[in-house]
């Protein structure tokens, strides 16, 4: 029986069931504001700025109410999200990481957006939005959710360590470059042992495959297309992945990691990282360091990343009100305030021209990189949306990292345990 078949079919019923008793309390306006329940995610200032955003909005207005409601992580939220749905206990606006609205708006869990941007008449403008942005928020041509606090993958140099070495100060603009300042940069001791590399290839449990889409990109291939092919097996995967392995066991100038602080430490001179990490990078660092575009080969492109607002209230009222705090939420004001708190992109061209983000790249020019990189992006792989997805990625990089397997015998299998997955979960 496939994955989530049962658990969706009880979230169905549910949700039919939820329907026809809304459908007959909606025939009355609920008296005073409407009390709506957004379920975000995120720690540390990400979180701290949704929460003031959130008190700014009930502030602003009285006719709703929002009760914010830390859920955990972006997976943690995807397995509670799958329990409400089962149990017809839903909340009325969701922080989902962009990959996983095909998974919900295919099953109807999420309200479709469209029928509120035909009837606004409030002056909203869906064309404000950045292309690359709003793209993943789109399933079978309609809209499910809205981005709010988007990313790209940079990498992140010390400028000192490649001047050291004899390199220009300058992040290396192609991968064969990448490879070339690595070799330059490293350093061993009498044993042999390193004592710098050039690079660190981030292994993180919900990151790694994201950098290694992005590497995809930049030889002009992909991971797999919007239905779900898979092209690990072509030769700019088998080229990416083939680099990378002969850096750590060949050339012995990269190594894999698991934390910026190899960066901060010294023990490598370049690392990736989100555009939401240069916040803790420039802050923390003793030294220059430098953002900048990931590594082209035969072109710029990386994926998009970060989260969307997604509306899964089943109560008319309370998807009136939801409308108005996802448009407040994404609005210029408010993702201008994202931006400056935190270092993710701004989401809009208002956003991008409004007074207080200009005047904070302004102050900050090193951190417009991301902004800069932009016109370079393109919606993560679909194979993400699967529920083993990124796991799986994960798995194959570390095979070819760690276990020093042979890259078209790690591309062979990890394309066959991704059509599994596909077929078990979403098919």
């Amino acid at each position: 029986m496939k994955r989530y078949v049962l658990v969706l079919l009880i979230a169905l019923l549910a949700l039919s069931t939820t329907a026809v008793w809304a459908g007959a309390a909606a025939e009355k306006a609920p008296e005073g504001p409407v009390k709506i329940v957004y379920w975000r995610s995120l720690t540390g200032v990400a979180g701290e700025v949704q929460e003031e955003l959130v008190a700014r909005f009930n502030a602003s207005q009285d006719k709703v109410i929002v009760e914010s409601q830390f859920q955990g992580a972006y997976a943690e939220i995807l397995q509670k999200l799958l329990a409400a749905l089962a149990a017809g206990n839903l909340p009325d606006v969701v922080l989902l990481d962009s990959p996983f609205v095909a998974l919900f708006a295919k099953d109807g869990a999420l309200v479709s957006l469209d029928q509120f941007v035909k009837k606004d008449k409030t002056g909203f403008d869906l064309d404000d939005y950045i292309p690359g942005l709003i793209q993943d928020g789109y399933y079978d041509g309609s809209l499910y959710a809205m981005p709010v606090m988007r990313s790209t993958p940079l990498l992140y140099v010390n400028g000192d360590m490649l001047v050291e070495a004899g390199l220009p100060r300058r992040a290396p603009k192609t991968w064969d470059e990448f490879r070339e300042f690595s070799k330059k940069v490293s350093k061993y001791n009498a044993a042999g042992e390193p004592i710098q590399l050039g690079a660190g290839f981030t292994m993180g449990q919900t990151s790694a495959h994201w950098y290694f889409q992005g590497a995809v990109y930049s030889f002009g291939g992909q991971v797999s297309d919007e239905q779900f092919n898979i092209h690990l097996t072509e030769e700019p995967a088998i080229k990416l992945a083939t680099l990378w392995q002969d850096m750590v066991f060949k050339d012995k100038t990269a190594m894999p990691s698991n934390s910026h602080d190899d960066l901060l430490n010294r023990k490598v001179a370049m690392v990736f990282g989100s555009t939401g990490s240069m916040g803790n990078l420039l802050s923390r660092a003793d030294f220059d360091v430098i953002p900048a575009f990931m590594p082209g080969q035969v072109q710029n492109l990386v994926p998009v990343g970060g989260s969307v607002l997604a509306m899964t209230s089943t109560d008319k009222f309370r998807q009136d009100a939801a409308w108005e705090f996802m448009k407040y939420m994404t609005s210029a004001e408010a993702n201008s305030a994202i931006v400056i708190k935190t270092g993710y992109m701004p989401v809009s061209k208002s956003s991008m021209a409004y007074p207080e983000t200009v005047a904070y790249f302004q102050a900050n020019p090193v951190r417009k990189v991301a902004v800069d990189q932009l016109q370079f992006t393109r919606p993560q792989a679909s194979v993400i949306s699967l529920g083993k997805g990124t796991e799986i990625l994960r798995q194959m990089i570390e095979k070819l990292l760690i276990a020093n397997r042979d890259p078209k015998r790690v591309m062979e299998e990890t394309s066959a345990d991704l059509l599994k997955e596909y077929n078990d979960s979403f098919k």
